[in-house]
């Protein structure tokens, strides 16, 4: 009986050693290390003042007509890039043919109206030169060439207005552009006043923004103005310009800003106008843990990292304010 006991505790013993020495072994190949960590600081960021606008052609024409005709031709589509003096539009001209034709005879009669009283106040001269008419008759007849130098004047400007609406019945491109809306198709009717194509220049694209008088005080033309699209487009867009005075209605200032030329006119964005500057503390982006809608950071505790969740502000290059949840001197993991 002793003797078994014995084996037995020699035989604990073998075991326990065996598995004292694979746990050691174990913790060697895997040493307990910290990631690489950095002090969360506080910087000096820019103060801004966020406006909104919508981007658009620094040119835009909605092509219209004076006269009312059908339209014949549109050799254009909405996307069609144009040229200056191309094209657009082709308008019938039936009603303005049958105005020259008038137009012409009315100038042909009143020149032969001219004609003869010219003839008329000659004679007269004449004849009151030998005395064989009164002063009087001769007035009148001079009175007479005079209404009909007027009359062929006046006829003559109806034919000039028949040729001018004449070249309304084409309509041609403002400026280098492409057609971006179109209202009309061949054998609609076309009425002064009315939309039929809208076209937009090409090259750089502008935001107008309607900002307070004290924020638009500090900006000047060439000043940096980040520009952020709803559908994630960000820029710097430069100012092209700032209105002189304040809207009497609205009590804001306009500014443009120039953005780039493959930016598509009416999307929404917002200009950060700088305004100052803030203390405020920031992390690293790669520092930034998310799920799903939370955002974290891992916090060095002791000998080991905790994960705390924190509320973000916005991005400023590499890095990402925290608006709560850390404070500048503690550390954290990357």
């Amino acid at each position: 009986m002793r003797a078994f006991s014995l084996l037995t505790a020699a035989t604990a013993a073998v075991l326990a050693a065996g598995c004292g020495g694979s746990t050691a072994e174990r913790a060697a190949q895997e040493p307990t290390t910290l990631p690489a960590t950095v002090t969360v600081s506080a910087d000096t960021l820019p103060t801004t003042f966020a406006a909104e606008g919508t981007v658009r052609a620094r040119l835009r024409a909605d092509i219209s007509t004076r006269m009312m005709a059908r339209v014949t031709e549109i050799p254009v589509e909405i996307g069609t890039r144009v040229r200056h003096g191309q094209t657009l539009i082709r308008l019938g001209l039936d009603d303005v043919t049958a105005s020259r034709a008038k137009a012409d005879a009315a100038v042909t009669m009143a020149r032969a109206a001219r004609d003869e009283a010219a003839r008329q106040a000659a004679r007269m001269d004449t004849l009151h030169a030998e005395d064989v008419v009164s002063r009087v008759q001769r007035d009148q007849a001079r009175l007479g060439a005079t209404q009909a130098e007027s009359q062929l004047a006046m006829a003559e400007a109806t034919l000039q207005e028949v040729e001018t609406a004449a070249g309304y019945a084409r309509i041609t491109a403002p400026f280098d552009g492409v057609v971006v809306d179109r209202a009309v198709d061949p054998g609609d009717l076309a009425a002064p006043g009315m939309p039929l194509l809208v076209v937009e220049s090409n090259g750089p694209r502008e935001v107008v923004l309607a900002v307070a008088p004290e924020v638009a005080a500090q900006l000047r033309s060439g000043a940096a103005v980040e520009v952020v699209a709803r559908d994630g487009r960000r820029t710097d867009g430069v100012v092209r310009a700032v209105s002189g005075g304040a809207d009497p209605q609205t009590r804001t200032v306009e500014v443009r800003v120039e953005v780039p030329s493959d930016w598509p006119t009416g999307v929404s964005v917002t200009a950060l106008i700088p305004t100052g500057t803030r203390v405020a503390v920031t992390v690293p982006a790669s520092a930034v843990v998310r799920r799903g809608q939370l955002t974290g950071v891992r916090v060095v505790s002791g000998d080991g990292v905790v994960l705390r969740w924190v509320r973000l502000g916005r991005s400023v290059g590499d890095r990402i304010e925290v608006l709560s949840g850390l404070e500048a001197g503690e550390r954290i993991a990357l």
